[in-house]
């Protein structure tokens, strides 16, 4: 019987995660969507937080 108790919230959660993932992957899709995605490599990125570090 404690098994069973025990599998229930397990279940639960990963549904829970599951959708907060699909909401994730909407938010994103809808970023892309909009062009609010930009690519480039780590260095890029670290060049724009270090130019935009120095702005503030």
């Amino acid at each position: 019987m404690a098994k069973i108790t025990l599998e229930v919230p397990e279940e639960l959660l990963k549904q829970q995660r599951w959708d907060e993932l699909l909401k994730e992957i909407a938010q994103a899709e809808n970023e892309y969507a909009h062009g609010n995605v930009r690519r480039g490599s780590v260095a890029d990125l670290m060049a724009e937080l270090d130019k935009n570090k120095d702005k503030n």
